[in-house]
């Protein structure tokens, strides 16, 4: 019998062998993880309709692309799916950020937050599918909810 007689610490072995020998580059592997992303793509995409910090050309382009707001200045963001809509105002208080928005539309039964580092945080609405959340930090982050029909609806990624 041969040290190999078992097919999955065969694999095993060929793996971390590959692994060591011929590693996966690492732009494949973030093309895979960024495929993986996508797996929801039964998800409406929310189309930023309105944003108090941009140009009118910026808008019509979609390129709005900005970094932290200036102090003390809130920022009012629209999105639009056709069933629902998000309203965010993006309120800066020192370092810290607080979002104050709500789901307009059909009634939302699960939404959350989501970073740009994959972190993922639940958005508990009320009855009005209004919600608050308070000592948030910059960077990238977008709102997914799934309503009460059924449909999932995510914004479009905002930086604030």
């Amino acid at each position: 019998m041969s040290a190999f007689d078992d097919d999955d610490e065969l694999m095993a072995q060929l793996s971390r062998l590959a692994g060591e020998l011929d590693p996966v580059p690492e732009h494949v592997a973030a093309a895979a993880r960024a495929a993986i992303s996508t797996r929801d793509l039964d998800s409406e995409l929310a189309v930023l309709v309105a944003d108090s910090s941009a140009t009118e050309a910026e808008l019509e382009f979609e390129l709005v692309r900005r970094g932290a707001a200036d102090a003390g200045q809130d920022r009012l963001l629209s999105f639009d799916s056709g069933e629902l809509q998000v309203e965010l105002e993006v309120v800066q208080d020192g370092d810290e950020l607080t979002l104050i928005g709500q789901v307009i539309g059909t009634a939302p039964v699960d939404c959350s937050l989501e970073y740009g580092d994959s972190r993922r945080v639940a958005l508990p609405t009320d009855e009005l599918g209004r919600f608050l959340v308070d000592g948030l930090s910059g960077g990238p982050l977008r709102v997914r909810c799934r309503s009460a029909t059924g449909a999932s609806v995510t914004t479009a990624w905002v930086m604030v």
